[in-house]
């Protein structure tokens, strides 16, 4: 009776390890995406903003038609996942950058990744690395990032020969815009390094 007894007990205190163990790790887990950017929140805003398409280019991805799902699929693999969209702490900063890049491309020379660089003050050499996020992350506020950032996308807009026919492209980027402590930010009111401000000088906001 007593070595039943005493079996019990043990397989007790295991059971109470084990569920320890599964809660330590669910909430490891938990932690871990909750303090990273997700692909599957940020595509419903990349969907309306792209509308009819989905923002699929024929001539590079195929004379068809994408269905969403397919569509997203090419979004996630060749832009989110290419540019490290799950390793950004903040949702903000990975998206308002990797939407940039599925509107605009990389720029001439990767000037649209140079610009982010310059931002976060890494090395521009115009191919965003691990280090790169890692960079980003160490930022205290998102809005130190994403702010600037926003304002590069409005100046880049502005250059482009076809924004006349695109308006939507800086309102675009504008939804991206993040209030401070104090409340909203007016562009003019946001700096950027000195060689994307001496870039854009003849572009009036």
């Amino acid at each position: 009776m007593w070595g039943e007894r005493f079996t019990n007990q043990i397989d007790c205190m295991n059971q109470r390890r084990i569920n320890v163990f599964i809660l330590t790790v669910s909430s490891l887990f938990f932690c871990i995406n909750v303090n990273a950017a997700s692909f599957e929140e940020y595509a419903p805003k990349l969907l309306h903003f792209e509308g009819v398409g989905y923002g699929i280019h024929k001539p590079i991805w195929g004379d068809k038609d994408f269905s969403k799902s397919e569509a997203l699929t090419i979004h996630r693999q060749n832009y989110w996942n290419r540019y490290h969209g799950d390793l950004f702490k903040s949702q903000e900063v990975a998206e308002v950058f990797i939407d940039h890049i599925i509107n605009a491309g990389q720029g001439k020379n990767n000037a649209n990744i140079k610009a982010f660089e310059a931002i976060i003050g890494a090395e521009q050499d115009g191919i965003l690395t691990v280090d790169d996020v890692k960079r980003a992350n160490s930022f205290y506020f998102a809005e130190q990032i994403v702010n600037p950032y926003v304002k590069y996308r409005v100046l880049y807009y502005k250059t482009r020969s076809h924004i006349g026919e695109n308006p939507g492209w800086i309102i675009r980027a504008k939804t991206f815009m993040m209030r401070n402590a104090f409340g909203a930010i007016a562009l003019t009111d946001v700096s950027l390094p000195d060689s994307i401000e001496k870039r854009f000088r003849h572009v009036k906001l």
